[in-house]
């Protein structure tokens, strides 16, 4: 596990009363990022080599108190790194990501927060298309909520059910819906097993994603051989966008979304 936490002493910034803050730098993936702990005090009050307060300090009544409070703070990030390490979830995060989950910025709560973070990962790990998902689903979130957060502990039954009725009162589709549900469900499971989230509040053991049947499209199989016959020039209107139909139609339907985001290196 190549990730680490050192309390320290951030000589690099002094303040106006000459005392230094206290930090925890967090080591992951060699890179470093620094999480101020509020605390700050004098330079010769900092035992560097035992990263701790000394017994000269002043500044509060107890300073076996204060050290074992730094101590209970650095073993709660590694309680949590090594629950990410088990849950294979620590080498798929950025440092930003790692830092976001140990300070719990925002997202204990914020089913949005947390999906943003999901997102960053997504696109770290270069599943843009998912990523993609996402950020469709938090936008009909926001606009659903007005502008409000979304918790976790609201997403229930009936938040579910009365979200379906606004969907279908603009006259949206089963199938449509259900897409969404299913974004929802993997961003909520997610959330559970990095711990977000408590397993007892899970909607959709009582929530059921509906679909229904769609009617095929598919090209008559003759239609299909006169656009690929098409003796097009390669400066015709049509030469590019018949190609893409192609490509897509050879790589299994894949939208032109996700084709825009092939590389050279996509392909075997």
């Amino acid at each position: 596990m190549n990730t680490n936490v050192v309390v320290s002493l951030d000589t690099r910034r002094k303040k106006k009363d000459g005392s230094y803050p206290i930090i925890m730098r967090l080591g992951h993936d060699g890179k470093t990022t620094s999480i101020p702990l509020g605390l700050s005090i004098d330079e010769k009050d900092w035992d560097d080599k035992q990263r701790k307060v000394k017994k000269t300090y002043t500044g509060v009544n107890s300073v076996t108190w204060l050290n074992n409070r730094i101590q209970k703070i650095k073993t709660e990030a590694m309680d949590i790194i090594l629950k990410l390490h088990d849950d294979g979830i620590l080498q798929t995060l950025p440092i930003t990501s790692l830092k976001d989950r140990i300070t719990q910025k925002d997202a204990k709560d914020s089913f949005i927060e947390f999906a943003n973070q999901c997102i960053n990962e997504l696109i770290a790990a270069n599943r843009i298309g998912t990523a993609r998902s996402y950020k469709g689903i938090i936008s009909i979130l926001k606009d659903y909520r007005k502008g409000r957060d979304l918790l976790f502990k609201e997403i229930t039954y009936d938040f579910l059910t009365k979200f379906e009725i606004h969907h279908k009162a603009k006259g949206n589709g089963v199938n449509g819906l259900a897409v969404y549900m299913r974004t929802i469900r993997s961003i909520y499971n997610k959330g559970i097993k990095s711990g977000m989230v408590e397993k007892e509040l899970y909607p959709f053991d009582d929530y059921k994603i509906k679909t229904a049947p769609t009617e095929k499209r598919a090209l008559d199989i003759e239609f299909l051989k006169k656009i690929i016959e098409l003796d097009l020039t390669q400066d015709h209107l049509c030469f590019d966008t018949r190609n893409y139909f192609l490509a897509s139609y050879m790589m299994y339907g894949m939208n032109f979304a996700d084709m825009a985001y092939l590389e050279k290196t996509s392909i075997a």
